[in-house]
């Protein structure tokens, strides 16, 4: 039979913000203000019975709620210089979240070391927290009660001027979360990063993550009509289950290498190139056998996220000619994306007249003309 999915959602929001800036006696500066978001949203969302991913089934879902909320936060952040070369970064958040009526305080602390004119140790430490989304919070009352995810961050880095106009950046850091969502019934889905939030019972706060990685950016700022920036991450990103089990998160891709600039010989011509890669990120694999069964893909719930795509990468390539008139500019341009046309794996699907897996692919390669006008 057909399964429709009805989803009508809107959400709209009106933000403020306002910011002060002292300089108090000394070298010593302090900021301080507010910031508030007005929200409206309306969902008449029908999810109907059927099985999830991993093949259980699923009573059916409907999420029908108007809300109007507010978000409100304060923040304080004092720079003392107690020395030339050292500067300390205190600062305090405050927010509150009229939809679940609740606060939370978020304490940060950086600091800044210079050696040297050229070579600096730069640290910060901090709490941060974030509101749920609300899709989310509206399935059930009971979703209100669940505490908002909190993650304390911890960064150190060293930075260096290699020239006057290139500047190398080396950092390491490590971020904690708490009170991620989790369903106790699919105890080895995080949630947050699933696509849908209607597929699942209920909820409780207890999910953890951890982040941690090694970054290493070198920019070149535009001299000798050159500039460009190459950067390179090595991380992990893992999260706990309701089972106790740490998993690899979908975002997982343990690498990442860019390396991006350009060459503009004068005001009217410019070349630009930008090259990307990322380690695979990991999937769930299928079970063949029960996709067989059931005629569609049907995952394997004992091997979440244990198995990664293939890696990607991928070249863009930008030519610009520019035309300089007395109120405007025009902007002619050509690329190519995916340059060298290569097969990025976009997601596999289950091909049920076949019987097997197949792939489907990402953009190959992709010539864009294209005309830009400024005034």
């Amino acid at each position: 039979g057909i399964h429709a999915i009805r989803n009508h959602s809107r959400e709209q929001s009106i933000k403020f913000r306002n910011r002060n800036h002292f300089r108090l006696p000394g070298r010593h500066t302090m900021d301080f203000g507010l910031d508030a978001k007005h929200l409206l949203t309306d969902y008449d969302n029908m999810y109907p019975g059927l099985t999830n991913a991993i093949g259980d089934s699923m009573a059916p879902v409907i999420i029908a709620d108007k809300t109007a909320a507010d978000k409100v936060g304060a923040f304080l952040r004092l720079t003392v210089k107690p020395m030339l070369r050292l500067q300390f970064t205190l600062g305090l958040r405050a927010d509150y979240f009229s939809f679940n009526e609740k606060t939370t305080f978020s304490p940060r602390v950086a600091f800044s070391y210079k050696f040297t004119d050229r070579t600096s140790l730069n640290g910060s430490g901090g709490i941060y927290h974030q509101n749920l989304p609300l899709l989310l919070l509206a399935r059930t009352p009971e979703d209100i009660e669940l505490n908002d995810p909190r993650a304390v961050h911890y960064i150190l880095g060293i930075e260096h001027l290699l020239t006057d106009d290139t500047r190398m950046t080396i950092e390491i850091y490590q971020k904690e979360y708490q009170h991620f969502p989790l369903d106790p019934a699919q105890p080895g889905l995080f949630i947050i990063d699933e696509d849908q939030f209607a597929r699942y019972g209920m909820l409780t706060d207890q999910g953890e993550a951890l982040s941690r990685g090694l970054e290493v950016t070198l920019q070149k700022k535009l001299a000798r009509n050159i500039y460009g920036l190459a950067s390179a991450s090595l991380f992990r990103s893992r999260y706990k289950g309701a089972d106790g089990i740490w998993r690899d998160r979908k975002y997982d891709n343990q690498v990442m290498l860019s390396a991006e600039g350009g060459y503009k010989p004068n005001e009217r011509w410019e070349v630009s190139i930008r090259w990307i890669y990322a380690g695979g990120p990991p999937y769930t694999p299928m079970d063949p056998a029960a996709s067989r069964q059931q005629h569609r893909m049907v995952l394997d719930e004992t091997r979440i996220n244990e198995a990664r795509y293939p890696d990607y990468h991928s070249m863009n390539i930008r030519c610009d000619r520019r035309f300089h008139f007395r109120h405007s500019n025009l902007i002619i341009y050509l690329s190519a994306w995916n340059a060298y046309d290569h097969r990025n794996v976009a997601t596999y699907y289950w091909n049920d007249e076949e019987q097997k897996r197949e792939v489907i692919y990402q953009w190959r390669l992709l010539p864009i003309f294209g005309v830009e006008y400024e005034f």
